[in-house]
């Protein structure tokens, strides 16, 4: 009788093992998959950007695609807003001293101004597990190219100001857009868990952008120049990867 007759247990054990290893191998590999991120930056201005804002926000969301060699890509889109606009003459000819107009009625109606803008971007990127928390965990890198569109928004809730009906705001809001650059470096986490995994980071925008409207109406002047408006700033984003099962141990949906 041979050796495995005589021992089957011990058949038993190897291949346990053998089995064992191979799992373990495969959970400590890197893993693709396709994944949904929601984020939130908080950014400061520069270049001509810095001459209209304050500093703003931005929140929106990605869908993409991790590979198994930490390749990432994505398409993202967000909506930029903020309270701090700079320009406080741009109604000087129909507001007051206190920034108010005066609606049809003669009643004083006060005039607010906020910062709206949108993006939408294509990104790649790839992670480099330099911290050997897991492969698909560390350093994260990524460049991206898309659209931006931003001005300022003049808001006043009550009453009607004739002269600040939607066609006349136009040559106020410096509607600004035009092409979009990105970079990021932060860190990336994917762990055993799907709402366990975020990114954080630091981002560069430069948008190179040119007024739509062509005339400003406070300046009585035309507005043609490109404009190179820069922002930077903190992102953190939470990401949820869809994944199938991996083991007994692990179930992700």
């Amino acid at each position: 009788m041979n050796f495995v007759g005589k021992h089957p247990f011990l058949l038993l054990i190897a291949l346990f093992s053998y089995t064992s290893v191979l799992a373990q191998e495969k959970k400590d590999s890197a893993q693709a998959f396709p994944f949904v991120k929601f984020h939130y930056a908080y950014l400061f201005p520069s270049g001509d950007f810095e001459k209209t804002y304050g500093n703003s926000s931005s929140i929106g969301g990605e869908i993409g695609y991790k590979t198994r060699s930490n390749w990432q890509f994505g398409i993202a889109g967000n909506y930029l807003f903020g309270g701090d606009v700079k320009r406080k003459n741009l109604l000087s000819g129909i507001i007051n001293e206190f920034g108010d107009a005066t609606d049809s009625d003669g009643e004083l109606v006060k005039i607010l101004y906020d910062l709206r803008g949108l993006s939408f971007s294509a990104s790649v990127g790839k992670i480099f597990p330099v911290f050997n928390i897991n492969p698909n965990t560390g350093v994260f890198l990524k460049a991206g190219v898309g659209y931006i569109q931003h001005k300022i928004k003049v808001d006043y809730r009550d009453g009607e100001v004739f002269q600040l009906n939607e066609e006349m705001l136009k040559g106020y809001d410096r509607l600004h857009s035009g092409l979009l650059l990105m970079q990021f470096i932060g860190f990336q986490y994917y762990g055993k868990k799907n709402f366990a995994n975020f990114q954080l980071g630091i981002e560069l925008n430069q948008g190179l952008t040119k007024n739509q409207r062509a005339y400003n109406y406070d300046t009585r002047s035309f507005d043609t120049n490109q404009k190179n408006d820069f922002l930077y700033g903190f992102r953190f984003g939470w990401v949820i990867p869809i994944k199938g099962r991996a083991s007994d141990e692990f179930y992700f949906y």
